[in-house]
């Protein structure tokens, strides 16, 4: 089953929250800021959120997303991890027909 946004922002929250050392993210906003002004991740600490995305999911924002644009708010990453995971697996959650019981 692939991950709806709102799944996907729930999992972010949890990942931010460990890769930060910081609970209290567990209860942020989506439209929360990932950088300056919100969070107020830095460079390594992005670089260490982008690393864990990539083994969880198997998404390489930082490749497919070159402005980085994504990396907005916590909501705009959902959203783009949720999209692209479904991409990379086109039959997650279907039923296989050829399979007769």
């Amino acid at each position: 089953m692939t991950a709806t946004v709102e799944q996907m922002t729930g999992e972010l929250r949890d990942l931010l929250a460990e890769v930060t050392g910081r609970d209290e993210l567990r209860a942020i906003s989506p439209s929360t800021a990932l950088f300056s002004g919100g969070i107020g991740l830095d460079s390594l600490t992005g670089t260490l959120l982008l690393r864990q995305v990539q083994r969880r999911y198997g998404v390489d924002v930082a490749a497919e997303d070159l402005n980085l644009d994504s990396l907005q708010t916590l909501g705009t990453l959902a959203a783009f991890i949720a999209a692209r995971a479904a991409d990379e697996r086109p039959d997650a959650g279907l039923t296989d027909v050829t399979k007769q019981p």
